[in-house]
C-alpha cells in the first residue's frame, strides 16, 4: 500500500481536553472552542478524529511496560525484578478498567456528532464512524486481555445519566463487543490512506488478533462466530488472508529505524513523531542507550576506549535483553544445515567443553557467586584452535539477531563494542551491581535506534521517530497460530516460514509434527516481535492453549514466566563463557495461574456500588 506521510497534528490538543472523571465517568469535555466549532466543518472533525488516535495506539506500543516488567525479553538495568514478576500482586492493581473514558468517551461522541452532521458527505460519514468503532475496539480490546471484563459505554454520558454501571457479565461479552464494532468498522475503513492513518489492512490486522485471544479465553465460543460456519481461528485466517498491498520487508532492520519509516512495504500502520518537535529524551531510544562515554570507561577500567569520545554519553539505559531472549535467536547448523539453538550447534559444541560451576567461577571473573545457580547455569571453555567464543555464540544467527541486538563485537556508531569481562558496554562499566545506566545483560539493543542521529546518541538530539502498530509480519503469525489451533499443520509451518526465511535468513522449517510446530513458531514469534509489546499476552494465549505450561496444562503454569532473567559473561581473552542469573530478585520469578487475568481493581468495587466483590476475578479475593 503506497502512503503518504501522516504525523498526528496538535491543533486540537487544547480543543477537547477531558476533565477529571465525575464518579467512574468522563462526563464532557472542557472547551477552549464551541461544539459548534468541531463539528462544523470537515476539516475540523478530521482533526478531532486523528486527535484520539494516540490515545488508542499507545496501547499497543508499550513495550517496555510489557518486556521489562512482566515477562524476561529484557531486565532492569537499575532497578530490581518486578514485584509483578514475583507473584506479589495485590487486588488494588488496576489494568485500566477504571479510567480510560476520555478516550471512549470521544470515540462516542465522533460517532453521534457524525451521524447528526447536515455538512459532512456520506463518504465521510461511514469514514469516521469506522475509524471510531475501531479506535473504541482498540480501547476495549485491551482491557478485555488484560481483565476479561469492563464497564461498557457505547454513548455519550450526560450528567443526568447514572454512572453506576456494571461489568460486563462474562469475558464472551466482553469479546462480543470488540468484535461487532471491528467486524462494523472494517468495511467502511479506507484502503489508500496517508501513513499513521487507521485503514482497512490495520482492522483486519486487529481482528485476526482479537479473534485468537477470544479464542483462547472463551475456548472459541459458538457465541462470538462470524457465521455458525466460520469459528473464530477461521475468521483470524481469513482477515489475514484479506489483507492487500503489503509485502514483508527483506531489511527488517529498516522497518524501525529512519531507513523504512515511510518507505517500508511491510508496515500497516504506525505512530509518527516530527523531527521539529521531538528529541531524543521523548522517545524510547532515551532507555535503550547505554550511558557509557570514554570518562567512565577510564574509572572502571573498561576498555578500548571509544573513538568519539562522548558518543553513548546520552543514554539513560534502564533495561537490556536478556540471554533467555538471545537464545531464541537460532543458527544454522554447519553440519546439517538446520536452524538450532547455538549451544546446540556442532560448530560450537565441537569446539568447547563444559565447565563445572567452581571452574567457571575460577576462570571468569564475576560479580557475584550466586549468579550461577547449581542446575541453572551454562559454561564453556574454547578447545579449539584460534576460535574465540564469541565468534561461536554470534556468527551464522537468524539475521535479525544482529538487527535487534548489540552484542560482544557489534559494529554501532562507528564504534566497535566490547561486551566480555571490562568491555567498553559490557556491565562492568558500572562499579555498582544495579547502576549507572549500563547493560546488566552485557547486551543492549538495536531494533527501534535511529542511526543518523547527530552529532551522536544524545538526550537533546532532536530527531524524528516511530513505532509500528500492526505490520504484515505480525499479521502473517496471527495466522499461523490459527492454523495450528486449526491442526493445518503443513499451512502453519508454510505461513511462519516467510518470517523465519525472509526476515530471519533462517532455512525454512520441514516439520509435519503438530508438537515440533508449536514450539518453532513460538520462538518464531518470540524473535520476530521482540520489542512490540507482544510477548507477554502471545505468553498467556498459549498458556491457555496448554502450548508452554508444565505438564501441557490448558491454563496451567506458564513455563517463561517463572524462569529467572539471565545474561553472558565472557572472559577477556574471548575462551571462555558462562549464562548465569541476574541478581536483584530475578531468581523470584513465579506465576499464578489467577494471573491469566489481571484484578478488577479494589478501588473501582469499593466506589461503584454497580460492581461488587462477586465480580472480582478468580483468585483475586
Amino acid at each position: 500500500m503506497k502512503m503518504k506521510k501522516y504525523i498526528l497534528p496538535v491543533c486540537l490538543a487544547g480543543m477537547m481536553s477531558l476533565q477529571s472523571c465525575e464518579d467512574f465517568l468522563d462526563t464532557m469535555p472542557k472547551e477552549s472552542y464551541s461544539d459548534e466549532t468541531v463539528w462544523s466543518s470537515q476539516g475540523t472533525v478530521d482533526a478531532f478524529v486523528v486527535n484520539n488516535y494516540a490515545n488508542c495506539y499507545s496501547y499497543y506500543l508499550n513495550f517496555e511496560y510489557w518486556e521489562r516488567w512482566f515477562a524476561n525479553n529484557m531486565t532492569n538495568c537499575r532497578q530490581a525484578a518486578s514485584s509483578y514478576t514475583r507473584g506479589l500482586m495485590e487486588s488494588t492493581y488496576d489494568c485500566g478498567v477504571s479510567g480510560n473514558f476520555g478516550v471512549i468517551r470521544n470515540c462516542n461522541l465522533i460517532i453521534e456528532k457524525v451521524a447528526e452532521s447536515t455538512i459532512l458527505e456520506e463518504s465521510y460519514k461511514k469514514r469516521y464512524t469506522a475509524e471510531a468503532k475501531m479506535m473504541r475496539a482498540m480501547v476495549y480490546y485491551n482491557l478485555a486481555r488484560q481483565a476479561g471484563r469492563f464497564i461498557w459505554v457505547d454513548r455519550v454520558l450526560t450528567t443526568e445519566d447514572n454512572f453506576e454501571i456494571g461489568l460486563t457479565g462474562s469475558i464472551v461479552e466482553s469479546y462480543s463487543h470488540v468484535l461487532r464494532d471491528l467486524r462494523e468498522a472494517i468495511p467502511d475503513l479506507p484502503t489508500d490512506v496517508k501513513a499513521g492513518r487507521l485503514n482497512k489492512n490495520a482492522g483486519y490486522a486487529m481482528l485476526s488478533e482479537v479473534c485468537l485471544t477470544a479464542a483462547a479465553y472463551t475456548d472459541n465460543d459458538k457465541a462470538l462466530y462470524v457465521s455458525p460456519d466460520v469459528n473464530l481461528y477461521q475468521e483470524a485466517v481469513k482477515a489475514v488472508d484479506a489483507i492487500t498491498g503489503v509485502t514483508l520487508d527483506s531489511d527488517y532492520e529498516s522497518m524501525f529505524n529512519e531507513k523504512g519509516a515511510y518507505s517500508s512495504p511491510e508496515i500497516i500502520l504506525a505512530q509518527y513523531w516530527a523531527g521539529d518537535a521531538t528529541t531524543v529524551v521523548s522517545t524510547e531510544m532515551i532507555n535503550l542507550v547505554a550511558n557509557v562515554p570514554n570518562t567512565k570507561l577510564e574509572t572502571t577500567g573498561c576498555s578500548p576506549l571509544f573513538n568519539n569520545p562522548d558518543n553513548f554519553g546520552g543514554g539513560w539505559m534502564e533495561y537490556a535483553p536478556t540471554q533467555n531472549l538471545v537464545d531464541d535467536y537460532l543458527v544454522t547448523d554447519q553440519n546439517t544445515k538446520k536452524a538450532v539453538r547455538w549451544y546446540e550447534s556442532s560448530q560450537f559444541v565441537n569446539s568447547v567443553k563444559a565447565l563445572s560451576r567452581d571452574e567457571a567461577l575460577n576462570k571468569i571473573q564475576h560479580k557475584d557467586a550466586k549468579e550461577l545457580v547449581e542446575g541453572q547455569f551454562k559454561a564453556w571453555e574454547v578447545t579449539a584452535p584460534d576460535v574465540n567464543i564469541s565468534d561461536l555464540m554470534y556468527k551464522d544467527r537468524d539475521k535479525r539477531f544482529d538487527a535487534s541486538i548489540l552484542h560482544d563485537g557489534s559494529l554501532f556508531y562507528g564504534e566497535t563494542l566490547t561486551m566480555y569481562n571490562h568491555g567498553n558496554m559490557s556491565r562492568w562499566t558500572t562499579q555498582n551491581y544495579f547502576a549507572d545506566h549500563a547493560p546488566v545483560t552485557n547486551y543492549a539493543t538495536r531494533k527501534s535506534i535511529y542511526t543518523n542521529l547527530s552529532p551522536y546518541l544524545y538526550y537533546n538530539v532532536s530527531t524524528p521517530y516511530h513505532k509500528i502498530v500492526f505490520r504484515y509480519g505480525h499479521a502473517l503469525l496471527n495466522k499461523a497460530e490459527a492454523l495450528l489451533q486449526l491442526n493445518r499443520v503443513e499451512e502453519a509451518v508454510a505461513v511462519y516460514n516467510q518470517t523465519r526465511t525472509i526476515h530471519g535468513g533462517l532455512p525454512a522449517s520441514t516439520t509435519s509434527n503438530l508438537e515440533e510446530a508449536y514450539e518453532e513458531y513460538m520462538i518464531e514469534r518470540r524473535v520476530e516481535l521482540f520489542k512490540e509489546a507482544d510477548f507477554y499476552f502471545s505468553l498467556l494465549r498459549w498458556g491457555k492453549y496448554g502450548w508452554n505450561t508444565v505438564d501441557n496444562v490448558k491454563g496451567g503454569v506458564i513455563k517463561e514466566l517463572c524462569e529467572p532473567a539471565t545474561f553472558i559473561e565472557i572472559n577477556q581473552e574471548r575462551s571462555a563463557a558462562y549464562v548465569g542469573n541476574v541478581q536483584m530478585n530475578n531468581d523470584q520469578r513465579t506465576f499464578d495461574v489467577k494471573s491469566y487475568l489481571f484484578p478488577i481493581p479494589r478501588g473501582l468495587i469499593n466506589s461503584n456500588p454497580a460492581i461488587t466483590d462477586a465480580d472480582q476475578n478468580p483468585g483475586w479475593e
